[in-house]
């Protein structure tokens, strides 16, 4: 077995390290939006206020971007996340280092989208959003940290 930045190859023959080595240049984590299951569109809600956070008017990855407000620092501003679950595409209005711990925000009813949940990743606080249709998808609140979790009712 090979490890490679948290990704597992079992069963690995001399042959097939050539083929690591050469996925792990590419990168392990790169994924094709067009062709991978596992990347799919939500429509998220506020949980406090159940207005749309959604942006119609701005698409990332060819889907209405979610619109949420953050701050950190001494810094307020807009942040669109890509509504395609799997997707880390992300536009702010201020660069956002790696590695910050963001607030976020409604930018209807300004309530905090804070949770009681913290990241299994990296013990940053997670982002609740209402799923349309049910369930709830939470974002870890860390630049930079891909944790997310999707809990479909």
């Amino acid at each position: 077995m090979v490890v490679v930045d948290g990704h597992y190859f079992p069963h690995v023959t001399p042959p097939k390290v050539s083929r690591i080595i050469e996925k792990t240049r590419e990168g392990l984590d790169r994924i094709d939006l067009a062709t991978d299951r596992r990347v799919f569109p939500l429509e998220v809600r506020c949980p406090h206020c159940n207005h749309s956070l959604m942006d119609a008017d701005r698409k990332l990855d060819g889907h209405p971007a979610v619109h949420i407000t953050v701050s950190f620092g001494r810094k307020h501003g807009w942040i669109r996340l890509s509504s395609l679950y799997g997707s880390y595409t992300m536009a702010s209005e201020h660069e956002i280092p790696l590695d910050t711990v963001v607030h976020c925000y409604c930018p209807h009813c300004h309530a905090e989208l804070g949770a009681a949940s913290t990241c299994a990743a990296c013990g940053a606080s997670m982002v609740p959003l209402i799923v349309r249709g049910g369930g709830i998808v939470q974002i870890c609140s860390r630049r930079g940290c891909k944790a997310h979790m999707l809990d479909v009712s």
